[in-house]
């Protein structure tokens, strides 16, 4: 069965992704890409938030919560990405 605390590992493991990716288009010089990775993963983590409290037994109102900021972090990840199109 799946546990919340199996959730805090992903996110965990989400964050790792974020710096190491960061780090690698840094280094490659492609820095303008940190921004929507970042938002694209924020997104990623919020509905992982979202499911950690739907398992722990959150009432709906609070699992809307991350639900809503997933859907306005993912509008800004393809606002950042449209930016970067010539």
């Amino acid at each position: 069965m799946l546990a919340p605390w199996m959730l805090d590992l992903v996110m965990l493991g989400v964050a790792a992704e974020f710096a190491a990716l960061a780090w690698i288009l840094y280094r490659l010089r492609r820095g303008r890409w940190i921004a929507p990775l970042g938002w694209f993963l924020l997104s990623g983590a919020l509905l992982i938030g979202a499911l950690r409290l739907s398992l722990s037994g959150a009432a709906g109102e609070v699992i809307a919560l991350p639900l809503a900021a997933s859907l306005v972090t993912h509008i800004l990840m393809l606002r950042a990405v449209w930016k970067q199109i010539p």
